[in-house]
């Protein structure tokens, strides 16, 4: 009978102890926010890929991180293969969630840096499809990406030539006043909203947005962020002395 005890004493620790669980959508999402350089996203995007198919919420995550490694690409032709499956782990996300905002939201970003790497007609179609999505994440969540579907909206307006039936300064700075209404502590709102004020003629008000910025306090979670944000800051008021 002895001999059986070893036996019955690990069954019972084997039943105890459940397999460890590997990484849920929300910590591969919180990985995503502090992820630094390629190599953190693309491992966040190898997890995602072993999720299941139809699971709305970790293709949306799977087409952020796409989309933030085809826009960390320095050589520009590079960055289509990512932006691809951006799109298409949108489109996986939005089949099973139709209205998932923030499925949305990354597919439309995914299709502005598209449309800067194709150009052309086809950069058209790309980039109004896009606005069209941006403005209905604008009404389901403001909030989201610090107000990214406002931000990323009037930056289009603002670069897009009049004569492509897009751009519309005026416009722009009307929804960059509202992305740093939205939030305000975002740097890069303020920094958009800036180059925004230079560029219609109202250089105090751009000043006054530089210096906030060079004010601000680094913060730790997006330390290389901002001190980017404060380099642009102080070349922006250099260029306009």
């Amino acid at each position: 009978m002895l001999r059986f005890i070893p036996y019955i004493v690990a069954t019972m620790l084997t039943m105890a102890v459940p397999a460890l669980a590997g990484p849920t959508v929300e910590d591969v999402a919180r990985a995503l926010d502090h992820a630094n350089g390629r190599a953190e996203i693309s491992k966040q995007a190898a997890i995602l890929e072993g999720m299941p198919a139809g699971d709305a919420k970790a293709a949306t995550q799977l087409a952020r991180a796409h989309y933030l490694l085809g826009e960390s690409e320095k050589d520009k032709k590079k960055r289509l293969p990512d932006l691809d499956k951006a799109i298409a782990a949108s489109y996986r996300a939005l089949a099973s969630e139709p209205g998932n905002a923030y499925a949305l939201y990354w597919k439309s970003m995914a299709q502005l840096q598209k449309a800067d790497v194709v150009g052309g007609l086809k950069a058209l179609k790309l980039v109004k499809e896009a606005l069209r999505g941006l403005e209905a994440v604008a009404v389901k969540d403001p909030l989201y990406d610090n107000a990214g579907a406002y931000r990323s909206r009037g930056r289009v307006l603002m670069e897009a030539p009049s004569w492509a039936f897009l751009g519309d300064k005026k416009e722009g700075v009307r929804l960059l006043e509202k992305a740093k209404a939205t939030a305000p502590d975002c740097l890069l709102n303020r920094l958009y909203l800036a180059e925004a004020y230079r560029d219609t003629g109202r250089k105090a008000e751009a000043k006054a947005e530089a210096e906030f910025i060079l004010a601000a306090p680094v913060r730790a979670r997006v330390n290389i962020d901002d001190v980017e944000m404060k380099d642009s800051a102080r070349k922006l008021l250099a260029d306009m002395h």
